[in-house]
């Protein structure tokens, strides 16, 4: 169908030949005049070639038309969420939600004033906002079409033949839609729409002007000026599902009965190209006339129009026509390659992936990486070129994109609800919400509280430094966790990877350098060689999970080492140089050397990872597998109450743990918050920086090397810290924990070697408490603070106390003690 005028489409008789008409054809037929006998009002189906019977396009197109004008509903503003909300007049349905507001009452029972619902044209305001170039987009809901005259059969008829329901709509639009004139001398224009707009518009406008001056004259050249209405047309029509209709579809489950169909479907984003512009109308000029001839082009290849078909050019010398961009009508372009999740994929299949074409403000919505829900028209498309010989008879097929929703934002596009913002600011006041939310981190892994804190802190992250000679500090945190195998540190990097905004989950053995970075390849569309990112490029701004960092090779180990620190991956490719940003962080996972943790081996036997490298992570926590006769108990009744009721056992909490949407928006709003280092606090880092450093040189084996890289981690740390509590400035609480938690990953490691030694633990604990006190010049200390970081020595409370007990000096309830 070329234009709505061709209001009937001639039925093919050779489909219904006598000769091969077989069974199964006559059966249908016979159905089909039982149906036409019991309701003679139905409109023929346009998807079905089957079906001898005519259609009607100019009614299909007025009942667009129609619709479009006449649908209405209320539109109020919803007071828990301040934002506006429709509700459908059209409809007979009863709502709960609507009757909370009552038209004709101002006031519920509760003497609160409600919001008066206002009857609009719903997409009329639309076409006026078109019209006056206030809107681009045209999103027509399904649902409001069926609920408009409970006409299931017409929205049917638009599921199933969504790419010629555009176009009817399309054409009513141009109809409704006014196109108003131009006046060049008026300034307001140039403020409003920027420069194609202004000179599309202009050409339009003088187009129809003159137009006009002809048709009185002479009607034949008036027929030789029109041009296509796509030059005028401002604005993108979409389609959004039914949402009973709204269930993805597997990629592998679309066959070629759902060709021409809007169907939806959930998956990967492995590749995206470059966004280009796609010629939609050509605009040419003859060099002899001077006429303006247009080319439709409604294709991915067209052939140019070399000579002027003008009365002039045809009845002397032909003239050449020359392409003019600057008039030509473009559109973004951009393709996508869709992947199957894997929850989709069968046993032993590979999964498949489909071509998605997406066009206009749709574009550079989805990056490679992303988990979308998409919308759109199966489509076949056939080869060219050489691939058209090969092919023979078959065709290849993609999916025109109508909609694109992820699953997942990056902080900045994550938009936070009044109510949960509300919700967060309630939450923030509690003084146990920072020990709540390190808690509601994979809360079906048992224990690792420190581990889930530092966790929560690398989420949070903090604010990088721009310096202005060029030089970055960045804010990102990095974390190793190194253990014994089965103690949960995988599960906490998948857990991680789906609570970040952007997280990426990727093993250290199945991951190459190019893998991991940037890999050269050929782009399918131009030609020409590409950059495609690798697993650290599609995590910037969020958080990168390597898990088996061990197992991976030097040699691709040694590319992570840029990354980590200037947060750049630099490519000297195929001519390719460029570099590229990764603004990550880094949660490696890895076992040690020798499978399990050797204690009769250094640190850096059992970790065989170079200093370089560890030296870039913030904190390195060893989670060791060692027996203990309570811990095992309580571990044991943990899991298999998750086992039975596949939920954490809140019942030992005091509170309900909170879920992955509300730790999200949290940490959202926390990054907004760039708390700054007071002046007063300075001389206390350092000097806490230099009792490390001494500590570290005086011993004789020493199980860890502090660098510079840790005093910036603290920082960090700190400031992640402050940003937890929504404070604009970093207190000294704030340094504590960060040094808690450095000191904590640091003892992991001393606490089991001294464990192995055998050390008396009431002495042990003693010279603990007095080494810390003296670290920071303190003579007093409450005993609460002392007992968390006794405990997360490896210590027990009832050891504690009796160490204080029996120790001469020192005070229950506040310790007090003078040195000499």
């Amino acid at each position: 169908m070329d234009s709505p005028d061709k209001t009937k489409r001639p039925f093919r008789k050779a489909a219904f030949d006598a000769k091969k008409k077989n069974e199964f054809f006559a059966n249908d037929n016979n159905n089909n005049n039982k149906n036409n006998n019991n309701n003679n009002n139905n409109v023929n189906k346009v998807f079905n070639p089957l079906i001898p019977n005519e259609v009607n396009y100019k009614n299909e197109q007025e009942k667009c038309k129609d619709f479009l004008l006449n649908f209405k509903s209320f539109q109020y503003i919803d007071p828990t969420t301040n934002s506006y909300r429709d509700i459908d007049v059209n409809s007979n349905s009863n709502n709960e939600d609507e009757d909370e507001y009552d038209i004709n009452n101002n006031n519920n029972s509760n003497g609160i004033r409600k919001k008066i619902p206002v009857q609009i044209n719903k997409y009329k305001q639309m076409i006026d906002e078109i019209s006056n170039r206030k809107r681009k987009i045209l999103v027509i809901e399904l649902d409001d079409i069926f609920r408009y005259k409970n006409d299931s059969e017409f929205v049917e008829n638009i599921e199933s033949n969504a790419n010629t329901y555009i176009r009817l709509f399309t054409y009513a639009l141009d109809e409704l839609i006014k196109v108003q004139d131009l006046d060049i001398n008026d300034p307001t224009i140039y403020e409003e729409r920027n420069n194609t707009e202004i000179v599309l518009d202009l050409i339009a406008n003088q187009r129809m002007n003159l137009l006009k001056q002809n048709t009185l004259k002479d009607p034949k050249v008036a027929k030789e000026l029109d041009f296509p209405r796509e030059i005028l047309r401002r604005y993108e029509l979409r389609f959004v599902p039914r949402r009973e209709r709204s269930t993805p579809i597997p990629i592998r489950l679309i066959k070629s009965e759902h060709v021409g169909h809007l169907i939806t479907m959930t998956g990967i984003v492995t590749r995206v190209t470059d966004v280009r512009p796609m010629v939609t109308v050509a605009l040419y000029t003859c060099d002899s006339c001077d006429a303006e001839i247009f080319q439709e082009i409604k294709a991915r290849e067209f052939l140019p129009i070399f000579f002027c078909k003008s009365k002039k050019c045809s009845e002397g010398k032909k003239g050449t026509l020359t392409l003019q961009t600057r008039g030509s009508v473009f559109k973004k372009f951009q393709e996508i390659r869709m992947q199957e999740i894997p929850d989709q994929v069968p046993i032993g299949h590979t999964p498949r992936s489909i071509k998605v074409f997406v066009r206009g403000e749709l574009t550079r919505l989805a990056t490679a990486g992303d988990i979308i829900t998409l919308s759109g028209i199966f489509l076949p498309t056939p080869y060219t070129g050489q691939k058209a010989f090969k092919a023979g008879l078959l065709a290849d097929t993609y999916l025109e994109a109508l909609s694109i929703i992820p699953h997942k934002k990056t902080y900045d596009q994550l938009e936070v609800k009044e109510d949960m913002k509300m919700l967060i600011d309630q939450e923030v006041q509690d003084p146990d919400f920072y020990d709540k939310l390190a808690q509601s981190i994979a809360p079906e892994i048992f224990g690792h509280l420190d581990v889930k804190k530092a966790l929560l802190l690398m989420m949070i992250g903090a604010s990088s430094k721009k310096m202005k000679d060029g030089m970055n500090i960045r804010g990102d945190i990095n974390i190793c966790l190194m253990g014994d195998p089965g103690v949960a540190k995988s599960q906490l990097l998948k857990h991680i990877s789906k609570i970040a905004p952007r997280g990426i989950y990727t093993s250290g053995k199945g991951s190459s350098g190019v893998g991991l970075t940037a890999a050269v390849i050929r782009d399918a569309v131009t030609g020409e060689f590409v950059l495609e990112g690798g697993s650290l490029v599609l995590a910037d701004m969020g958080i990168c999970c390597i898990d088996e960092f061990d197992k991976m090779e030097d040699s691709d180990r040694t590319a992570i080492h840029e990354v980590m620190e200037q947060q750049t991956i630099s490519i000297a490719k195929a001519g390719i140089t460029t570099t590229l940003n990764a603004r990550t962080s880094i949660l490696a996972a890895a076992n040690p050397a020798f499978g399990r943790y050797n204690f009769k081996k250094s640190p850096d036997e059992n970790f065989r990872l170079p200093h370089s490298l560890l030296s870039r992570f913030d904190l390195l926590f060893l989670i060791v597998d060692r027996p203990d006769e309570e811990l095992d108990k309580l571990l044991s009744q943990h899991v298999t109450f998750v086992h039975q009721n596949a939920r954490p056992p809140t019942e030992d909490m005091d509170f309900i743990p909170y879920k992955a949407d509300f730790i999200r928006s949290f940490v959202c709003e926390a990054r907004k918050f760039n708390p700054s280092v007071p002046k007063e606090l300075t001389e206390h880092i350092s000097s806490i920086y230099a009792n490390i450093r001494i500590q570290e040189s005086q011993s004789t084996q020493p199980l860890t090397y502090t660098t510079a890289r840790s005093l910036l981690g603290i920082l960090r740390l700190a400031q992640a810290r402050a940003r937890s509590k929504f404070h604009t400035e970093i207190s000294e609480s704030d340094i504590e924990e960060a040094i808690r938690l450095l000191y904590v990953s640091k003892q992991s490691i001393r606490i089991e070697k001294q464990k192995k030694e055998r050390v008396d633990p009431i002495s042990e604990i003693y010279r603990l408490v007095v080494d810390y006190m003296k670290s920071n010049n303190v003579t007093r200390m409450e005993i609460s603070r002392l007992e968390d970081l006794i405990v997360q020595k490896g210590f027990k409370v009832d050891q504690f106390r009796k160490s204080m007990s029996e120790s001469p000096g020192i005070h229950m309830g506040e310790v007090n003690i003078t040195f000499v």
